[in-house]
């Protein structure tokens, strides 16, 4: 029987640790193709053509504000309300004979201008009823003095030199007719005017709201004809406002408010106003306060915007000195902007003030050599500038 080995070997009589020798080369050699295929690659460049590239430098615009003074603006967003309505009513009961056509949602009446007229025949009659009163009255009145004279007169001759009592002058007589005079024409004047309320007009101009009325609808007081008794709605053309929230440090700052100039934009036109009021209270939930706007009364009121109009208001505030007025594109990151210092890059935080028509509104500080204007890619503190020379006098 032959004696076994006690050496390992494979199937082709060689050793095993020369297999796990081949397999460790292999997994090594993938690793090294691994690191080289994922490394940067390198190259090489000429050192001539690096100092070309760290003398490259980024050209930049620049400007030179010069102090000024100037007025800050609050700008605001809001709405076109009204500061009051009214509801067209009848004070009289009738049948409507007539509805003027301006009468309708949009549009506009005159004031004194008849806007809607209800039957009068039945306060003719109670006029001329009225009428016929008051000249029985005074028929009463005149037939009490002629007897009253008549009296006089007869006394006398009974009674020479008599002195004539009150009672031959009918004093009493005389004032209770002369009472009942007082009582018809205060009843022709109550008929007067209800006759004249059949005419139903305002006296200021307004623009309709709303209208709900047509020949032939009866119409009266409330008592007399219930929630019928509305016939529409107008406004005063004077009546539309500007109704604008503001924070309360905004409205410290516009201290005194009232009667500021501001200028109001809508999507139909731009407006003068002037700041007509403050809110009394503060919103509880907000905590805003309300500014009121009144249009200049040079606008035509068929040109002013709608009730329910989004606005765009500012509101001149009070003036600064010594201030720069910047644009916009020089502002940077978090209201920081660059300036030119030594042919580098500095970061500024100016102290920001507001805004003006001409942009933002900072406290004066040293430019040095302009204030960059436009954005710079890569920009950095000390990073190596060129001042563009037609751009650095703007």
């Amino acid at each position: 029987m032959a004696q076994e080995t006690t050496e390992p070997q494979g199937r082709s009589g060689r050793p095993k640790w020369m297999g796990y020798a081949q397999l460790v080369l292999i997994l090594a050699a993938i690793g090294v193709a691994l690191y080289f295929a994922q490394a940067p690659s390198r190259v090489e460049r000429d050192p001539i053509s690096d100092m070309a590239l760290d003398q490259t430098k980024p050209t930049v615009s620049v400007i030179q504000p010069a102090p000024t003074e100037q007025a800050l603006r609050v700008d605001l967003t809001g709405g076109v309300t009204l500061h009051g309505n009214v509801k067209v009513t009848s004070e009289v009961g009738g049948r409507v004979i007539w509805v003027s056509p301006g009468f309708r949602n949009g549009g506009s009446i005159a004031a004194n201008e008849t806007i809607i007229r209800v039957d009068p025949a039945e306060y003719e009659l109670e006029l001329e009823v009225s009428t016929a009163k008051v000249a029985k009255a005074e028929a009463r009145v005149q037939i009490e003095k002629a007897k009253a004279e008549e009296a006089a007169a007869s006394f006398a001759r009974e009674n020479p030199g008599a002195d004539i009592p009150e009672r031959v002058h009918r004093a009493p007589h005389i004032a209770k007719a002369e009472a009942a005079l007082i009582k018809a024409q205060a009843k022709m004047k109550l008929a007067q005017l209800r006759l004249d309320r059949t005419e139903i007009s305002l006296p200021f101009d307004v623009r309709v709201a709303a209208a709900d009325i047509d020949v032939g609808q009866f119409v009266g007081p409330a008592e007399l004809v219930g929630r019928a008794s509305s016939l529409g709605s107008v406004y005063r053309t004077d009546a539309l406002q500007v109704r604008a929230p503001i924070e309360q440090d905004s409205l410290a700052y516009l201290a005194p408010a009232i009667g500021r100039s501001a200028t109001i934009r809508t999507v139909s036109g731009t407006y003068d106003a002037v700041v007509e009021r403050t809110s009394a209270v503060i919103g509880p939930k907000s905590r805003l306060a309300r500014v009121f706007l009144k249009f200049a009364a040079a606008h035509p009121a068929e040109t002013l915007p709608l009730p329910g109009s989004f606005v765009e208001v500012s509101i001149a505030g009070p003036v600064h000195d010594n201030v720069l007025v910047l644009p916009e594109s020089a502002m940077q990151d978090r209201g920081s902007v660059w300036i030119v210092e030594g042919g580098a890059l500095k970061a500024v935080m100016p102290r920001t003030l507001g805004h003006a028509d001409g942009g933002v509104v900072v406290e004066a500080f040293d430019v040095s050599d302009g204030i960059v204007v436009g954005s710079l890619p890569g920009a950095r503190e000390g990073l190596a500038v060129e001042v563009s020379a037609a751009q650095a006098s703007e």
